[in-house]
C-alpha cells in the first residue's frame, strides 16, 4: 500500500495544475504549485474560493456551465477557461475533470501560448488579405487609367475605341468580383435568405455547367426526390457551384467525371468522422470530381484566401474561402472528403425551411410605372452619378442627393418620391411616408449588420438590395419595388 505522504508528494510536485473542489459549491479544497504558479498566487488567496467565479475564473457564466455539466456526471475535456491572475492579468485555461461523490477533480494547463499563436495566425491572414488586396486593386487602377489614357487619345484621332471599352468593363468586373469575395469571406454580405427548392436550382443551372466543362468531361447529377426546401440565398448557391466546378475543371484538365449530387441528411449520419456536422436535419448539395484529389499542402490551405493549387501557387481571389463564408452565413455547414488520385467532394449541408412555405416565385415584371420619381441618396460622387444615369436611362425621374438633409429639401421642393433608394434611414423614409402614403422604399445594404442583417423588421412596401450588384439587378428590385401592393 503507497503512503498517503507519497500521493501527496506526486500531488503537489506534479507539472500539471491540479485543484480539488468542493463537489457542490466549487470551493477550492486542494490546489498544488504549478496551479498556483499560473494563478500567480499564493495558497491563502485561493484556498476555500469558489473556482468557477471571479476573482478565479473570469467568466463565472461559462465556468457556472462546466460545473452544472460536472455535477450531472459529465467529463470535461480541454474546456477553454479565463483565469484572473492574481497580479491582474489574465492567461487562457484548458480544463480538463469528472466529480465523485463528494470533490471535483481537475487537471488544469495554461493554454495562453496556443491561444496568443492562432490570434498571430489570424493577424497575418488578415494582413495576406490585405497585402494580395491591395496589389489586385492596384493592378486593376493601372488598367483602367492606362486604358483610360489610350480611350482618350483614340477619341482624339476618331479611330475605334471598343477594344479599351472591353478593358475598361473587365478591369471593373474584376474589381467587383473581389469586392463581394471579401464581403462573402468577412461574413458581412447582406443574404436573401428564403425558401428554396434545391432540385430545380441545380436543374436550372446544368446547361451553365455543360457550357463550363464542354464536351470532354461527363457531369453526371444525381438529384433525390426527398429534399425538401431548403434556405438559402439562390444567387450565391449558384456562385458557389460553379466555383466549384471551376476548380473541378481545373484539376481534371481535358477528361473526367463532375457529378452533383442533392440528398436529405441527419447530422447523426454515420461516415463523418472528424467533420461531423451538429444540428440538423439538412439538405445536402454535393458536387465531387474525378481529378487528382488533394494532396497535404493543399489540405492545409485549403480554405485561406488566395490560395491555389494551380502552378505557382497563386490564386486570383478568396476562392473557397469565399464560399465557406457564405454557407456559414447561412446557417449551414461545409464538409470535405479527398485523397490523393481519387477526386475530391465538398457537401454543402443547408438547413430546411418549414416544409409548408413553397418556394418564392419571381414576381411579375411590369414595366407600366417607368416614369416614376425616384429620390436616390448616396453618398460617394461616384456611385450616385452611375445610378442616377442607369435610371434615367431607363425612363424614370430620378432626384439625386447626397444626404437624408439634402433629400429631404429635395422633396419640399419638387413634391414627394414614388421611391426612396437609400441606405436603411427609417427616418427619412418615415418623412417622407407622411407626404406619400402610398411610398416604396429600397435600401441598399452593404454589410450584415442592424436592420440590413437578414431583412428582418423592414415595414411594408420596403425592400432591401445588398451590395455589390449589377446594372440589371438594381432596375430588376426598382421594378419589384414599384410593383409591390399597397
Amino acid at each position: 500500500m503507497v503512503p498517503d505522504n507519497i500521493y501527496a508528494c506526486i500531488f503537489e510536485n506534479a507539472p500539471t495544475g491540479l485543484v480539488i473542489l468542493e463537489r457542490a459549491t466549487g470551493r477550492v479544497l486542494e490546489a498544488n504549485t504549478a496551479f498556483l504558479q499560473m494563478a500567480r498566487r499564493v495558497r491563502a488567496e485561493v484556498a476555500g474560493c469558489n473556482f468557477w467565479e471571479p476573482p478565479l475564473v473570469a467568466d463565472a457564466e461559462a465556468g457556472a456551465e462546466i460545473h452544472a455539466h460536472l455535477l450531472a456526471g459529465g467529463v470535461v475535456l480541454d474546456a477553454e477557461l479565463p483565469l484572473r491572475t492574481g497580479d491582474g492579468r489574465w492567461v487562457l485555461l484548458e480544463v480538463s475533470g469528472n466529480a465523485t461523490n463528494r470533490m471535483i477533480q481537475l487537471a488544469v494547463r495554461d493554454a495562453t501560448g496556443r491561444e496568443q499563436a492562432r490570434l498571430a495566425d489570424r493577424l497575418e491572414m488578415v494582413s495576406l488579405i490585405a497585402r494580395r488586396t491591395a496589389t489586385e486593386f492596384q493592378n486593376l487602377h493601372r488598367a483602367l487609367r492606362t486604358t483610360g489614357e489610350l480611350l482618350l487619345v483614340g477619341a482624339g484621332q476618331g479611330r475605334p475605341v471598343l477594344d479599351e471599352l472591353d478593358q475598361i468593363q473587365q478591369a471593373s468586373e474584376r474589381a467587383g468580383r473581389i469586392a463581394g469575395q471579401l464581403q462573402a469571406f468577412s461574413g458581412g454580405i447582406a443574404l436573401e435568405l428564403r425558401p428554396v427548392a434545391l432540385n430545380h436550382l441545380v436543374e436550372g443551372i446544368l446547361p451553365r455547367l455543360r457550357q463550363l466543362f464542354g464536351q470532354d468531361i461527363e457531369i453526371v447529377s444525381d438529384l433525390s426526390p426527398d429534399v425538401a426546401l431548403v434556405m438559402a440565398d439562390p444567387m450565391q448557391v449558384r456562385q458557389i457551384i460553379l466555383k466549384l466546378a471551376s476548380n473541378s475543371r481545373d484539376a481534371m484538365g481535358r477528361s473526367g467525371t463532375f457529378c452533383v449530387q442533392t440528398a436529405p441528411a441527419l447530422a447523426s449520419e454515420p461516415g463523418l468522422g472528424i467533420n461531423e456536422v451538429p444540428g440538423g436535419p439538412y439538405g445536402v448539395l454535393a458536387v465531387s470530381d474525378s481529378g487528382p484529389g488533394l494532396d497535404d499542402l493543399s489540405w492545409a490551405h485549403l480554405y485561406e484566401p488566395f490560395f491555389s493549387t494551380k502552378a505557382g501557387g497563386r490564386s486570383l481571389g478568396l476562392g473557397l474561402a469565399a464560399v465557406y463564408g457564405i454557407i456559414r452565413q447561412s446557417g449551414g455547414r461545409l464538409w470535405t472528403y479527398s485523397q490523393p488520385g481519387k477526386g475530391a467532394t465538398f457537401r454543402i449541408y443547408l438547413p430546411l425551411a418549414d416544409a409548408q412555405l413553397p418556394a418564392l416565385p419571381p414576381p411579375p415584371m411590369d414595366r407600366s410605372r417607368d416614369n416614376a420619381t425616384i429620390l436616390l441618396v448616396e453618398a460617394n460622387d461616384g456611385m450616385r452619378t452611375v445610378m442616377a444615369n442607369l435610371l434615367k436611362r431607363r425612363g424614370y425621374r430620378v432626384l439625386p442627393a447626397l444626404h437624408a438633409k439634402e433629400a429631404l429639401r429635395i422633396a419640399d421642393a419638387q413634391g414627394p418620391p414614388d421611391l426612396l433608394i437609400s441606405r436603411p434611414e427609417p427616418e427619412l423614409a418615415a418623412h417622407l411616408a407622411r407626404m406619400q402614403p402610398q411610398l416604396r422604399v429600397l435600401y441598399l445594404g452593404g454589410y450584415a449588420d442592424g436592420l440590413a442583417a437578414q431583412g428582418q423588421g423592414l415595414p411594408p412596401r420596403t425592400s432591401l438590395l445588398p451590395k455589390p450588384f449589377e446594372p440589371e439587378i438594381l432596375l430588376d428590385a426598382v421594378v419589384r419595388s414599384l410593383n409591390q401592393p399597397l
